[in-house]
């Protein structure tokens, strides 16, 4: 009973919109929507809240996908291909400052920082009609994530029952935002306006080895989205710097945006051939030059990038990879152990000079007193000799023993001098000095 009110009060808000002419308004009943109109297949292009609520459906072509099929006697999941549709969704955030596509923000900025928002995107039947919307819009738990809804009866028909949902990849996509112009009957005379273009060139998927399989057909298109913008006047003072490294923004102007104009035109990516990165490309890539190719124009390959550390390649990644790197424990570990055994070493040999030193000193036992009774003795001999002795040049009587020399004040010696004189040495010439 709770559900079917639920619905009833959500196809009530949603009539209101279909009175604008996005849906048939017999697709907006409960008890009606179970009829042949309501099963024909949904617009390209479907407004659910004009300004505010759109989706739109790109024709993937022969793309992989797993399927719930027999295989001889068995059921399982199969590789298979095929022509189906993605599904994307356009919508504004609560205070109309955000433009959401699948939930994701993408406008008025596309953060890299670490890495651009994955875009998931359901994989349709070609066959989706109103009356699969009816079940998609009233299931609570639209992405179908086990354990969350599956008591729904509208998430029983758009995840389970219904099949109508064959997966929910994670696209590469070719991101591009510019300023146009816009001119249309609710064209406002003081808004901005603004183009934002989604192209799907990939899938991260294990489907296939090839990420572009299905991509790469000409004839697919691009999803464009006009943007209208009003400025407001807010107290902010500016948001900042998103990162130390980026340049301080200052007083960003701030608006409300309404969705204007949704619409799938003829694609611009160019697939390139595979070939290595030069020299030059590599440095570009190390700095993180090459996120934007130009302003406003950005290519997200899932594969080259981390969702937690940036672009694979780049500085950013390789600090980041560092500084989280999982196994720090053990680097810590060793440090502490090698630590731990070099104070262990150096206590050790401290404590083995030590002792060494204790046994020299128990060797040395006692000595102190000999010294001791050594240096009183001499002492007392000195005392001895100064008190009671006296110093003579002569002998004392009857001492025995060779007779010193006495005190002369003739020159000792060992060759007597020479009887003449030494001839003298003559002086030189005086020189002439010329007058």
């Amino acid at each position: 009973m709770l559900l079917l009110t639920s619905l009833s009060l959500a196809w009530a808000w949603l009539g209101q919109v279909v009175a604008a002419g996005s849906i048939p308004p017999e697709c907006r009943n409960p008890d009606l929507v179970d009829t042949k109109p309501c099963h024909q297949p949904i617009h390209q292009v479907l407004a659910v809240a004009p300004g505010s609520l759109y989706t739109a459906k790109i024709r993937c072509y022969n793309c992989p996908y797993y399927a719930w099929s027999k295989d001889g006697p068995h059921w399982g999941d199969r590789l298979l291909f095929g022509d189906n549709d993605l599904l994307f969704n356009v919508s504004l955030s609560h205070d109309n400052r955000t433009v959401l596509l699948n939930g994701k923000p993408f406008f008025p900025k596309l953060s890299t920082h670490p890495a651009p928002p994955d875009l998931h995107v359901p994989i349709l039947r070609p066959g989706f009609s109103y009356f699969d919307l009816f079940y998609a819009l009233g299931c609570r738990e639209p992405s179908c994530q086990p354990g969350r809804g599956q008591r729904d009866t509208a998430c029983l028909h758009w995840c389970g029952e219904g099949n109508l949902q064959l997966g929910r990849p994670a696209i590469d996509y070719l991101y591009i935002k510019k300023s146009t112009e816009y001119s249309h009957d609710d064209t406002v005379a003081a808004a901005q306006y603004w183009e934002l273009n989604i192209d799907a060139i990939g899938a991260y998927t294990a489907y296939t080895e090839d990420r572009t399989w299905g991509f790469t057909n000409a004839s697919q298109k691009m999803l464009r989205v006009v943007i209208a913008g009003t400025q407001v006047q807010t107290k902010h003072r500016g948001s900042g710097q998103e990162t130390p490294f980026s340049p301080f923004r200052g007083n960003e102007k701030t608006y409300t945006y309404r969705i204007a104009h949704v619409d799938l035109v003829d694609r611009e990516f160019r697939f390139p051939e595979p070939r290595p990165l030069s020299f030059r490309e590599r440095m570009s890539r190390f700095f993180g030059n090459d996120v934007w190719e130009a302003e406003g124009r950005l290519v997200y390959i899932r594969d080259e990038w981390d969702s937690d550390y940036g672009k694979y390649g780049t500085f950013h990644y390789l600090f980041n990879d560092i500084i989280n790197w999982h196994s720090w424990y053990l680097v810590g570990t060793i440090v502490a152990a090698v630590s731990g055994g070099v104070l262990v070493i150096y206590a050790v040999y401290r404590s083995t000079i030590w002792i060494m030193e204790q046994r020299e000193l128990m060797k040395w036992d006692g000595m102190d007193d000999v010294w001791d009774k050594l240096r009183r003795e001499r002492d007392l001999e000195e005392q001895n000799a100064l008190l009671h002795g006296r110093y003579t040049d002569d002998p004392e009587e009857g001492a025995s023993g060779p007779t010193p020399p006495t005190y002369t004040d003739d020159l000792d010696t060992m060759k007597p001098l020479p009887t003449k004189p030494l001839p003298e040495k003559p002086l030189p010439a005086v020189p002439l000095i010329d007058a």
